[in-house]
């Protein structure tokens, strides 16, 4: 027998296991789905891109986060 690597030895658990499951595909995609539409709500209601609204144009943004980056309080 031909001896294999961690890494492969772990793609192989995997692989297999996911192939061989059958509700557990299910659930994976429902997890993915959940996950996916968390982050974009995120995304859109609680990160807004204050430099995009705050400032005109790209040297001004530059300029707001070299600032912020280098002030001292």
């Amino acid at each position: 027998m031909k001896k294999q690597n961690f890494w492969s030895r772990v793609k192989d658990l995997y692989v297999d296991g996911f192939r061989s499951m059958t509700v557990g595909r299910y659930l994976w995609a429902i997890i993915l789905a959940k996950l996916a539409i968390l982050f974009l709500v995120f995304k859109l209601f609680f990160f807004p891109d204050l430099l995009q609204r705050d400032y005109d144009s790209d040297s001004e943004r530059a300029d707001a986060v070299r600032t912020n980056l280098t002030k001292r309080d």
